[in-house]
């Protein structure tokens, strides 16, 4: 650590710094900057209308917190002792567990020559992955998507059959589990809540079967892994209220496309649960549909079914059908073309972190939205 820093952590630099400069003296988030950000959330839940805002609101103003503390105050303050903070990406991250916004940037901006040697600096690296964590592009023989089949018309028979078998058992088997359960006396949210998170979680290993059986476990065990602090911060946290934000704004231009030509969505939003049920009735759909559903989803559409096509067509090819399969199988004309959208985001994700993480990421906080502005 830096003398200076050292004096005035200590407290016997006194005269360098006040109180408040004293916050933000040393590495990011500084106490300064979480103290900002709880303030910041404070004033939303005080200003706000009701969840909704309070919820669009927290996620605005901790985004303007962290970026101006991190690209203004801290460095402002640090300076004044003498400790320049370089924003340059190479200096910054030689800690592998400091979350730096630039690795923001550099997921997901690109492979840097617009970058013009800004924070996103990707000069000398052949991909996403090698610059981010260090290692080569190509994947081990071992990490590789190998298919069942060669043939094309194979694999997408499989694809298909696949794709069939997983729909079926989640629309039939939620079905019939719906009516077993509300038949034995459960209120009709709660039944299909249950029925619904029960079926999904049966999904997960039936997609791990079929990724055994037509891909790579190995390769779906390194896209969930979460690596250092730094990463899962980004992975996790980062992407997804970023990818969130725009999902959003790209819904709203939809729907109000779709309004101006088509009319009001025909969307079935009635789940037999709202804010007038019971906390258990509320608590298992927020499990089935925002936690455990995402997951399952994104196992099959952007685990399985996104590396099955991109074997044979390539990445933009496999993200397009991928989208359209994971569209199709939301059936309601509206959610179809929202889900769409939807995909084509995952799945570019998906293809340029190497990670599952961020897309499941993603979809949980859309599906929680989604629950809270649609459903309840």
């Amino acid at each position: 650590m830096n003398q200076d820093l050292q004096l005035v952590s200590q407290g016997e630099n006194q005269e360098v710094l006040g109180p408040f400069g004293r916050l933000f003296i040393g590495e990011f988030p500084t106490k300064g900057t979480l103290s900002i950000i709880a303030v910041a959330i404070l004033f939303d839940f005080f200003v706000a209308g009701g969840w909704i805002s309070f919820l669009l609101l927290s996620v605005i103003t901790i985004f303007l917190a962290i970026y101006f503390c991190y690209n203004y105050i801290e460095p402002h303050f640090n300076s004044r002792i003498g400790v320049e903070r370089e924003k340059k990406l190479p200096q910054i991250t030689k800690d592998s567990n400091h979350l730096a916004m630039g690795d923001i940037g550099r997921l997901l901006h690109g492979y840097g020559k617009s970058a013009v040697g800004q924070v996103w600096d990707l000069s000398g690296k052949g991909s996403l992955r090698e610059a981010f964590e260090g290692v080569p592009a190509d994947l081990s023989i071992e990490q590789k998507s190998v298919g069942a089949s060669d043939k094309k018309w194979v694999s997408w028979l499989i694809i298909i059959t696949f794709l069939i078998a997983w729909w079926l058992l989640t629309i039939v088997g939620t079905l019939a589990l719906w009516f077993a359960l509300y038949w034995a006396g459960l209120s009709e949210g709660l039944a299909f809540s249950i029925s619904s998170l029960a079926i999904e979680i049966i999904l997960i290993p039936l997609v791990l079967l079929y990724i055994y059986v037509d891909g790579s476990l190995d390769r779906i065990k390194e896209m969930l892994k979460f690596g250092s602090v730094k990463r899962a911060l980004i992975l996790l946290l980062a992407i997804p209220i970023v990818v969130t934000i725009i999902d959003f704004i790209l819904n709203m231009i939809y729907a109000v496309v779709w309004i101006g030509i088509i009319g009001e969505p025909s969307a079935n939003t009635d789940l037999g649960t709202d804010w007038e049920s019971s906390s258990i009735d509320i608590a298992f759909l927020f499990l089935s549909v925002a936690i455990v559903t995402p997951i399952a989803e994104e196992l099959f559409f952007r685990g399985y079914l996104l590396d099955a096509i991109n074997r044979k067509h390539g990445d933009w090819t496999a993200i397009i059908w991928s989208s359209i399969l994971f569209g199709l199988v939301h059936v309601s004309p509206f959610v179809i073309g929202s889900a769409f959208m939807g995909g084509i985001i995952y799945g570019w994700i998906r293809m340029r972190t190497g990670s599952l993480l961020p897309s499941i990421a993603c979809h949980m906080m859309w599906n929680m939205l989604a629950l809270v502005v649609t459903y309840l």
